[in-house]
């Protein structure tokens, strides 16, 4: 399904659970704002230094006290910030700053504690709407396209996906009559990323609820080639990146207290029926 036609439902789902009260008990309305912290496993740039804000909203569906399922809209910046040196070896490169912004949508399942705790366990869809990188405070010619490494100019060959070890490049095609390597650093970002959350919920004050969430992303958004040399002729590791993240947000749940009571005219009027 296209990501405006998913837009297109959640929007109408969540006008739903806002203007039909009557219906609260099976949907709610939600939501939120917050902060999250990213990094890029894979890039040698360590910390959730890539502070973004995020917002969002979403509907979620009640079938029982103690179980709740959402899906969300979310706008949601990732990427990875260092500001000092990483040294290979007797070479220094400098600083790094990598932006990517994604329309996410997440699909949680909660288990609900009396409407105060929830723990959630889901997966999300991410589609790279914009980005950039800079290395050395200069932009880079990386764009979207499948993440994998590249040939240099003027070479080609076999397709170059499957590498992942630098046991891979011991192919001589790979290497020119010198033994330059003829392969270089991937140039672009994978426009997908799917990804599994986790996700701690504390009903605070009525429908308002603090939120932590974990997001992992479940295949590499692009393979990086790193070099022992400044030239890029010698190969030290080959590393598969992933988005990491940590999200604070504060989300408000429309219809929670009606909901309660729905179910609670709903438990009475199954008592009168029995009658």
């Amino acid at each position: 399904m296209k990501l405006h036609k998913l837009l297109l439902m959640v929007g109408a789902l969540l006008l739903t659970s806002l203007c039909n009260p009557v219906k609260a008990q099976l949907f709610k309305g939600e939501v939120f704002g917050g902060v999250g912290f990213a990094q890029v496993d894979g890039d040698d740039c360590y910390g959730y230094k890539r502070i973004k804000g995020q917002v969002g909203a979403g509907v979620l569906l009640s079938p029982k006290d103690w179980l709740d399922i959402s899906m969300e809209i979310v706008y949601n910046p990732k990427g990875a910030f260092k500001r000092d040196s990483i040294s290979y070896s007797s070479y220094k490169a400098g600083s790094y700053d990598l932006k990517l912004n994604y329309m996410e949508i997440p699909v949680m399942v909660y288990f609900v504690d009396k409407y105060r705790y929830s723990i959630g366990i889901g997966a999300s869809y991410g589609r790279l709407i914009g980005f950039s990188e800079k290395e050395y405070g200069q932009e880079t010619d990386s764009h979207i396209g499948d993440g994998k490494l590249r040939w240099k100019e003027g070479y080609s060959g076999k397709d170059l996906g499957y590498i992942r070890t630098l046991a891979d490049l011991n192919d001589p095609d790979f290497y020119d009559s010198n033994g330059n390597l003829l392969i270089e650093n991937s140039n672009s970002y994978k426009k997908h990323d799917f990804s599994v959350c986790a996700d701690l919920r504390v009903r605070i004050w009525r429908g308002l609820h603090a939120q932590l969430r974990y997001q992992y992303s479940l295949a590499p958004i692009r393979t990086r080639l790193l070099y022992q040399d400044a030239a890029g002729n010698i190969p030290s590791k080959i590393r598969m990146q992933y988005n990491n993240q940590i999200s604070l947000r504060v989300t408000y749940i429309f219809g929670e207290d009606l909901t309660k009571l729905n179910k609670e005219i709903q438990k009475m009027e199954n008592q009168q029926n029995k009658k």
